[in-house]
């Protein structure tokens, strides 16, 4: 049974960001890393108007713009009943591109690069001691890999640290002279950065050496171009401490890069030295066991300090190690590969656990601690700060100050320093609070630390743990978050104005000019000590910066010109986060009653509902609802039956009132009023005819006009401003006015002989063009005058007159001078003709001068990734192409960014989608954009679909709810649809066929569309709810419900058609007895109610917290919570299933049921217990107002029992529990008790139990799975076989093959195991041991794996799996020949094309050990999603290349993609 693993969605968590010039030398990117997903954004400033009452009504504003413009204005506006509109400048992120990775990424740093104006260089580091650095190519608007670095080798791992446990760490030099990356524990890769002086330093060293250059191989260390494993090693690195193990493999990605804009004079550019290896020993005796490290500011050479332990300790041991932890700070000299310390610091608190640098005026290091912060300068000097009671019990470290009544734990919290506020920096807790951690400066020396609360952010700044803080500059921070959204932060002073302040006094500069010239040579003697002192120097940055940003510096008696007030912080955007997905459950899209009629036959049988959002604080938590097609918002319908093509149109009148009369009217600058932007036709062409309908809150037919019915149209559209409408039929063209009166007719005909012409085949209207293709090929080309509003034919055609066409586009270009190459365009814009030859050929016109095409492209057929523009055909004419019916040139986008995008569409509706992009040279340039989505097989069924109607043409939707979007009609109907924060994506619509679609905008539909079915019913939607934000941004539409509370898991109940939900908070630990209860304070306890000794300072109460859960039901036409169930305040829910339970044991009824599974803890004290219950949810009279209250939950059994509930699942009508070391099979009985009637002993803790058809499969914590089997006569539980390998199951579930049944297993490690029980193998010992049969590494975390049919095949199941990075992936088995296509095709692609970072896909696929001890050969899991991905952005030759030495056709090949994560058509 050969599998095929496919990832459906993208991770959505960012693990990492870094800011660097990376498109351009002017551009500021922000680049994120989503575990295995690179993604790159620009910043663009988006202006929007916020009120206190509509700042709701428009969904790019987040809550918290509004929340701090209230907070400034204070509490007196309150108590004020007008409204004062604000217009803000939000920062909104704009992806440029984005690119899967074959590695987890593990850092992000910037390079700079030497040569002059050059971007920047992006070193990348991945989870087995790998470095790539990548530089991005603006031509094709790709990413090149430069240099490869991997340090895999055994002799690399440390004696003393399990080296398969520690993720690589990056650090990069603030003064860019080196990077380091920490593997292995204790072994550092240091990568000295070439300088701009590295050059001539080399050729007088060449010079010295008789003008013969040495050989760069003579050195101890050298890149090696291509590693040859069974070559042998080179010598070993010469430190000060003497040899080193450490060699260094780097490859240089020089295939074919000549032409590449980023190369020097046709040679790569070297960033990099030779690296060298060497363990934190060699660099100082003392060093082992890294904690931390980081470079420094400050100084002259790289300087690195490091966080370690030469004495481990933990809590336990703290009576008798205390204070282990070192901290020293080392200076590298890379070009003599040596060291020197500079300053150490011993005896630091135990729990230290990050070094973050520091930079001017404050300098030195911050240490992070579980419960302190300490300040180390760069003269050795510690001070610090403790935050909660428990470091008076930790440590005993001198220099602390107390502020232990801030009750903070510290423990996974991330720091960065504002910009500009005197060295101020943000703090972000786990539980994504925050602080301000201030200094007390004596001079350039910090006398003191200091934490304070934010009053304007009592709560959570951002949703749970942070996992990187990235400055974007200009008082904008992007965090990172590793459960919660990640956000675009900006701050201000409360009281800060907008306008420059007002500038100091020319004694005030003098002055401030004396002190700075005084501190420069403070400054200078200092730098002999510690090194250059950066921008402090500089008088003019230093009083610009000291008087306009904020005082930093050494100018603080120019405060008083700055606004000191308190830090307001404002979300400008967010990246969602959908995950982590805990648990995932299937249920069906709910409406109102009102809406239930008209939602029928648009809306998925099912919906992805999962929970999301982190455990530890409610801000960012709730649900998300996945679909995999998009269900619009149907506002009305009616039956059409003969309907063919819709058109709406906007019309106005022409006016020719002044502009006194215009603005008197209360109309704009045009003349248009608000309905004048409604609109106000609708045309449905039937077979024979065409009606027109009058658009208001019904349609009206119109008639009594001049309109022609007869004939069907082929297409309306407006010229002229909207003053007149243009029908096109078969053989003429009829122009109207705004009453449809008849204003001009032109008759196709030949005017030389008078004859009938040939008839218009296709049509295209935009601004004031028509643009006609002929069933000839030929093409006419119509303007609309601005004088007498007539249609006037364009004759200076140049070339078109000799060219037969198949298809065109007309696009308008508002912003000029991106694809235009002439200067005579029209006031308006560009308007760009594109044209498809019969032979293949792409040409694009400006419509100011048809004389030349302005971009050109032979072969377009073969579909290459880049598309430029060539004006002489190339030499080779036999080339594979696809069958191209239709081009489209349209904007996609929505209300932050849209771009031209060129969309391709063949006779199979497949769709090739490229976007426009800018180059360095400035022509025109498209770059293709991986779609993996194919049209689904038509339907063979009926007659066959005429000519005319068997591909109705691509609609062009400008604005639809707020998107630019192009629309696909016919069986599979999609959306082409793209967001600022992601790439354009092909979202199939739910239901059938679509004959036409059309833009529908009035008052009742705002931004919507009208459509017509196959079976001929006519609906007016929108793209989504009123109130409803779905994300378009990724593969499947999606939205996330904000539940204000965190969430467990969630689970349908069908049968009143609710969600039940388990809840999660954080509340103070309390010590229960054996018996549950609270026991009373024992005399001097905290909490004994006596008086309190005045002279006794008081010791702030720091409870630890635990989890405590709730059961909901949640309302899934609301998304809020209608009934609760609270368990004990020490309880949490551990599972949660709706199960199908017998009831009688008579009637052997079954119904279903709500099984929870929970845990009772009691501190150390006392052993965990747990708890069986069972709901059942009912109907009730609802509340007053709230007719969503209709459901209530019903207690049917508690059951508790010793050891935790972990696992929970139905079996043959029994309810199955693992509880504590045991599983254990109970019935319900009618007496409302769970009786037990078999158990099983297990090893540790049960954390998968899956049932199938009678058979059980059973997850150990430690000890892998176990496969049996349960009767009901007798009753008992056998066991069958099991996994003699020590496994951490996470995740497990069965996958049914025809006859064969497997069983798929996933680790903690991201790894996907398929076994199977096989008695008759022989090393199964007949069938005690499971074979295993394939092992699959997916570079995530894995949380859950559910079995779901296929809708393509009955016999075919999916696995659906989850991961804690916000990921769907699926499992399917696939037949023996289609496994082996695609394996050939897979191993193909592996070799042949370039991956990005130079990656190896199936060295990152392969799973060490994953054989076990018996060694058994296993068969490779595909990877669809680089099968499919890599063959949709091949050219067409090469998709046949290995479709010809396969003997396949291509047509089998391409059935094989479309099965590659499908079958999830009720999605």
């Amino acid at each position: 049974m050969p599998e095929i693993y496919t990832e459906l969605t993208p991770p959505t968590s960012v693990s990492h960001s870094v800011t660097l010039n990376f498109t351009s030398s002017t551009a500021s990117n922000l680049v994120v890393a989503r575990t295995t997903l690179l993604q790159i954004f620009d910043t663009t400033t988006y202006r929007t108007e916020l009120s206190a009452a509509a700042s709701q009504d428009d969904p790019s504003a987040d809550r918290r713009i509004q929340a701090s413009a209230d907070v400034e204005r204070g509490e007196f506006a309150s108590d004020l009943t007008l409204q004062r509109t604000t217009v803000e400048d939000v920062t909104k992120l704009v992806l440029v591109a984005e690119f899967p990775l074959h590695g987890e990424v593990t850092g992000l740093a910037r390079v700079k690069r030497e040569a002059d104006q050059a971007t920047d260089a992006l070193l990348i580091s991945f989870k087995d001691a790998k470095a790539s650095t990548v530089v991005w190519d603006p031509n094709t608007h790709t990413i090149d890999t430069w240099t490869l670095h991997y340090y895999e080798r055994e002799e690399f791992d440390s004696p003393v640290v399990l080296a398969e446990k520690m993720k690589a760490q990056l650090v990069v030099d603030p003064g860019n002279r080196a990077a380091v990356l920490r593997f292995g524990g204790d072994m550092l890769a240091i990568l000295p950065v070439r300088q701009k002086g590295d050059e001539e330093l080399e050729l007088s060293e060449e010079v010295e050496m008789g003008g013969m250059k040495k050989d760069p191989k003579s050195e101890e260390i050298e890149d090696d171009d291509d590693w040859d494993p069974s070559a042998p090693d080179k010598e070993d690195i010469l430190m000060k401490n003497g040899p080193t193990n450490g060699v260094t493999d780097e490859k240089k990605n020089a295939e074919g890069k000549s032409g590449s804009a980023n190369d020097q004079e046709g040679q790569m550019e070297e960033i990099f030295h030779s690296s060298f290896v060497v363990s934190g020993e060699q660099l100082d005796e003392a060093v082992s066991h890294i904690v931390s490290l980081t470079f420094l500011h400050e100084y002259r050479e790289p300087t690195l300090g490091i966080l370690f332990a030469p004495k481990r300790s933990w809590t336990g041991w703290l009576e008798q190690r205390q204070d282990t932890l070192h901290y020293i700070v080392i200076t590298l000299d890379c070009e003599q590969k040596a060291s020197t310390p500079i300053l150490s610091v011993a005896g630091l608190p135990y729990d230290l656990f990050q070094v973050v640098p520091m930079e001017p005026p404050i300098g030195g290091s911050l240490l992070l601690g579980a419960n302190e912060i300490v300040h180390v300068d760069q003269a050795g000097k510690s001070t610090g700060v403790a935050v909660n009671p428990f470091y008076r019990k930790s440590t005993n470290f001198p220099g602390l100050v107390d502020q232990s009544d801030l009750c903070l734990a510290l423990e996974g919290a991330q720091v960065v320093q504002l910009e500009g506020e005197g060295g101020d920096m943000l703090l972000i807790m786990k539980d994504g609070s925050a602080m301000i951690v201030g200094f007390k400066m004596d001079g350039r020396n910090v006398s003191g630390v200091k934490v304070t609360k934010m009053a304007n952010h009592p709560g959570a700044l951002v949703g749970g743990q942070v996992t990187s803080i990235t400055s974007l500059g200009d008082k904008r921070l992007f965090v990172s978050c590793l459960e919660g959204d990640s956000r675009v932060i900006r701050w201000k002073r409360k009281g800060e104005k907008k306008k420059a302040p007002i500038r100091p006094t020319d004694a005030a500069l003098e002055d401030a000019d004396i002190e700075d010239m005084y501190n420069m040579l403070d400054d200078d003697a200092d730098d002999d000590l510690y090194g250059g002192g950066g921008g402090t120097t500089d008088l003019s940055s230093a009083r610009k910066d000291s008087v306009f940003l904020g005082g930093s510096g050494n100018t603080q008696h120019l405060s008083e010109f700055i606004a000191k007030g308190e830090y307001i912080f404002q979300t400008h955007d967010r990246l969602i986060n959908l995950g982590p997905f805990r648990t995932i459950t299937m249920g069906r899209p709910i409406f109102a009653a009102d809406q239930k009629e008209k939602q029928s036959g648009v809306t998925p049988d099912l919906e992805i509902v999962t929970p999301s959002g982190p455990l530890d604080t409610p801000e960012d938590a709730g649900v998300t609802i996945i679909r995999r097609s998009i269900s619009p918002h149907v506002v009305g319908r009616l039956d059409f039956p003969a309907g063919k093509a819709l058109w709406t149109v906007s019309v106005r009148t022409a006016r020719t009132t002044t502009t006194t009369e215009t603005e008197a009217a209360g109309l704009g600058e045009q003349g248009l009023s608000a309905e004048d932007d409604y609109d106000r036709y609708l045309f449905v062409s039937k077979s024979g005819e065409t009606q027109v309908f009058r658009v208001g809150d019904a349609f009206d037919e119109v008639r009594d006009t001049d309109f022609e019915q007869d004939g069907e149209t082929i297409e309306v559209g407006t010229v002229g401003g909207g003053t007149r409408i243009v029908q096109v039929v078969s053989d003429q063209v009829r122009v109207y006015d705004c009453d449809l009166q008849l204003a001009q007719i032109i008759p196709m005909v030949d005017e030389e002989t008078g004859e009938d012409g040939p008839a218009i085949l296709k049509a295209k209207i935009c601004g004031s063009y028509v643009v006609l293709l002929k069933i000839d090929g030929s093409v006419a080309i119509w303007k609309c005058s601005e004088k007498d509003l007539e249609l006037h034919e364009l004759t200076d055609h140049g070339d078109l007159k000799d060219e037969s066409f198949a298809s065109g586009s007309l696009y308008h270009l508002s912003n000029e001078g991106v694809i235009g190459a002439t200067k005579e365009t029209t006031q308006n814009g560009t308007y760009i003709l594109s044209l498809l030859t019969d032979g293949g050929v792409l040409k694009m016109y400006d419509l100011a001068n048809l004389n030349k095409p302005i971009f050109v492209v032979h072969h377009f057929g073969a579909l290459p990734p880049v598309l430029t523009h060539s004006d002489t055909p190339p030499a080779t004419r036999n080339v594979a192409r696809e069958d191209i019916i239709e081009i489209l040139l349209a904007d996609i986008g929505d209300h932050v960014t849209k771009a031209a995008h060129l969309i391709t569409r063949n006779s199979l509706d497949d769709l090739t989608i490229y976007k426009l992009i800018s180059t360095t040279t400035g022509s025109i340039t498209f770059t293709k954009i991986t779609n993996p989505i194919l049209a689904s097989p038509r339907s063979t069924t009926g007659p066959a679909p005429s000519d005319d109607t068997a591909h109705p043409p691509l609609t062009v939707l400008p604005n639809v709810g707020g998107y630019s979007a192009v629309f696909l009609p016919g069986a599979d109907p999609s959306l082409v649809l793209g967001s600022s924060h992601g790439l354009p994506h092909v979202h199939r619509l739910a239901g059938g066929s679509i004959r036409s679609l059309a833009p529908f905008h009035t008052a009742s539909a705002d931004r919507g569309f009208v459509s017509i079915d196959g079976s001929g019913t006519l609906r007016v939607s929108l793209l989504q709810p009123p109130g409803a934000e779905w994300d378009f941004s990724g593969p499947w539409s999606a939205r996330k419900s904000y539940l204000n509370e965190s969430i467990r898991a969630v689970t349908w109940f069908n049968p009143l058609s609710v969600y039940a939900a388990a809840t999660n908070a954080r509340l103070p630990f309390t010590h229960d007895t054996e018996d549950g209860a609270i026991p009373a304070p024992e005399a001097g306890e905290a909490g004994e109610e006596n008086t309190p000794n005045p002279t006794v300072p008081t010791t702030p109460i720091f409870q630890p917290k635990i989890n405590h859960s709730d059961l909901v039901i949640i309302n899934p036409t609301t998304w809020s919570a209608v009934d609760r169930h609270a368990f004990a305040h020490n309880e949490v829910v551990l599972t949660l299933s709706t199960i199908s339970l017998e009831t009688s044991e008579h009637t052997h009824e079954r119904r279903p049921l709500l099984a929870v599974g929970t845990g009772i803890f009691r501190g150390e004290d006392f052993s965990a217990r747990g708890a069986i219950y069972v709901f059942e949810v009912i109907e009730v009279v609802p509340e007053p107002g709230r007719p969503e209250t209709n459901r209530k939950l019903k207690l049917l059994v508690r059951e508790e029992v010793k050891g935790t509930v972990s696992s929970i699942c139905g079996v043959n009508g029994y309810l199955l529990c693992a509880q504590g070391q045991k599983i254990m099979v109970r019935g319900l009985k009618e007496d409302a008790t769970i009786l037990p009637v078999a158990f099983m002993d297990l090893n540790c803790y049960v954390s998968v139990a899956k049932s199938y058809q009678g058979l059980i499969l059973l997850g150990d914590c430690l000890k892998s799975v176990w496969f049996a089997g349960f009767e009901e006569e007798p009753y008992k539980v056998m066991l069958f076989g099991k996994d003699p390998e020590e496994l951490e199951v996470v995740a497990g579930e069965f996958l049914p093959d025809g006859r064969n049944l497997g069983v798929v297993v996933g680790d903690a490690d991201g790894n996907l195991l398929v076994m199977q029980y096989d008695p008759e193998h022989p090393k199964s010992l007949a069938g005690q041991r499971l074979i295993r049969r394939a092992a699959f590494h997916t570079g995530h975390s894995l949380t859950s794996i559910t079995l779901l049919p296929s809708s393509t095949n009955p016999n075919v199941y999916n696995l659906l799996i989850t991961t804690s990075a916000g990921s769907l992936a699926c499992l399917t088995t696939l037949s023996e020949n289609s496994y082996r296509r695609l394996n050939f095709f897979q191993s193909h692609v592996m070799t042949s094309e370039d991956h990005p970072a130079g990656l190896n896909p199936k060295a990152f696929r392969y799973v060490p050990g994953g054989e076990g001890k018996s060694g058994e050969m296993m068969r490779t899991v595909l990877d669809g999603g680089m099968v499919r991905r890599k063959w949709r952005m091949m050219e067409v030759g090469k998709r046949e290349e290995p479709v010809r030495k396969g003997l396949v056709d291509k047509g089998t090949v391409r059935d094989e993609m479309v099965v590659i994560g499908g079958g999830f058509d009720y999605l």
